[in-house]
């Protein structure tokens, strides 16, 4: 069946998906910055027994690996070892991929990486939400992972179209803070944030148990409990005692606050249902701690769920939920800091770019779906039907032209509250949604 034309697509799609069989990929000396390219669509070739593929998808729910022979554009690294990941995105169908490349040989790398995730964009029928949030995390000042479109090819078929993800671990680190930050024994230390229950950085008590289970560390693991968790239970603290006029150094010398404002700036701008503040309480996110005294970063991940809230979407959304961020949006320079950095967002938004008057997040949006779009359209296990990619994609659309102008006039209005206006959804052409549809399969965690 021929699948309908969007704005910017070959004129046969079909067509498009086998030319596209036959690109060769370039050959010879490449770095990360050629693995993390995204204006190109990657091949990831991938070999293993066919027993293990099929086991690893029947049992996609576990954590074991399975080895298997990874190559890119001529470069073959043996013996990595791949599975099964994700938390509510797991698929027999079409499994979300970790790949370790160190997992049988320690010293082992890939273009200096030890490990990468391949995302099936489970609750992403675009497949380019979470890349399109990092880019702007990234003009925004944050340190987020970087992000390719892919094809995956398993023993040479066709395994589906994914996103090439950076994984967050040490080497993470050492590029984006240095290597001493990095280094095994006295480096910095790195926590995934693991979602058990609804938490806001409230004060469990002066026990090291609750923060435990809630911060798992990636580095520096072998650690004392007390040298891993002390801190946080001290932050949490901080952020519970601290007077109206102590919010500032006293959490402010624990954590990077201005950092903290810029991530609720844009993750609101970009209506993510479950990221800091959201419908299920702190989610998705990293926590990087130096290993002198420095405030600890926030680092985003997992963007899957952005732009699926409404464009007239509060600017006050969910703030009032999180300890942390209800106190420090209670101190005024920094409500004022939060106002600036989505006022900053709208702007980048709606950048133009010489010769074309639309802004730089739908231009984004439009070159990154035309150079996904046959591999979408021939993937062959597929999550979404290509009419729900066509449809997020002109979600993604009508989002681009109307939240930057909504959030103009919300700012406006908070900075004063007298400006007598009220703040409506701009009309877009006919044909175009106010507002992004909601992605299916989120469930609560």
């Amino acid at each position: 069946m021929a699948a309908p034309c969007l704005t910017i697509r070959p004129a046969c799609v079909l067509c498009a998906a086998i030319v596209l069989w036959a690109v060769a990929t370039p050959v010879g000396a490449q770095t990360q910055d050629d693995f993390f390219d995204d204006s190109v669509l990657h091949d990831i070739r991938l070999t293993l027994s066919s027993r293990d593929w099929q086991t690893l998808k029947a049992r996609a729910l576990e954590d074991t690996y399975y080895p298997a022979d990874l190559r890119w554009r001529g470069i073959t690294i043996r013996n990595i070892g791949i599975r099964s990941r994700g938390f509510g995105s797991r698929s027999s169908q079409k499994p979300g991929l970790r790949l370790d490349i160190n997992r049988y040989l320690s010293n082992q790398e890939f273009l200096g990486l030890k490990a990468f995730v391949l995302d099936n964009g489970f609750q992403d029928p675009s497949l380019i939400h979470e890349s399109l949030a990092m880019k702007l995390y990234a003009r925004m000042g944050l340190f987020v992972p970087r992000e390719a479109p892919a094809r995956l090819f398993v023993n040479e078929e066709y395994a589906g179209a994914y996103v090439i993800v950076e994984a967050v671990d040490r080497t993470f680190v050492s590029r984006l803070f240095g290597a001493l930050e990095g280094g095994v024994e006295d480096g910095g230390y790195l926590f995934e944030y693991r979602w058990t229950r609804i938490y806001g950085f409230e004060y469990l008590g002066p026990g090291l148990e609750g923060y435990a289970a809630l911060f798992e560390p990636h580095t520096r693991e072998t650690d004392s409990m007390f040298g891993l968790y002390r801190p946080f239970e001290q932050l949490a603290r901080a952020i519970d005692e601290s007077p109206p006029d102590g919010v500032l150094p006293d959490v402010g010398r624990q954590i990077d606050l201005p950092g903290l404002i810029r991530l609720l700036a844009i993750q609101n701008f970009l209506g993510d249902l479950d990221g800091l503040v959201g419908k299920w309480g702190m989610a998705n996110f990293y926590f990087y701690r130096f290993r002198q005294d420095r405030p600890a970063q926030l680092i985003p991940w997992d963007a899957d769920l952005a732009f699926v809230l409404p464009t007239d979407l509060s600017i006050d959304y969910y703030l009032d939920t999180n300890v942390l961020v209800r106190r420090v949006m209670a101190v005024p320079e920094l409500r004022r800091l939060y106002l600036d950095a989505l006022i900053l967002c709208a702007e980048l938004a709606m950048q133009p770019s010489a010769g074309d008057a639309r802004g730089w997040l739908e231009l984004e949006i439009e070159r990154q779906a035309s150079l996904i779009e046959a591999s979408v359209f021939a993937d062959p296990v597929s999550l979404h039907t290509f009419e729900q990619f066509e449809a997020a994609i002109t979600a993604l659309r009508g989002f681009a032209r109307t939240r930057a102008p909504f959030v103009q006039c919300a700012v406006a209005i908070a900075i004063d509250p007298d400006t007598p206006r009220r703040c409506t959804v701009p009309t877009v052409p006919p044909g175009d949604p106010s507002g992004p549809g909601v992605p299916h399969g989120h469930e609560p965690r």
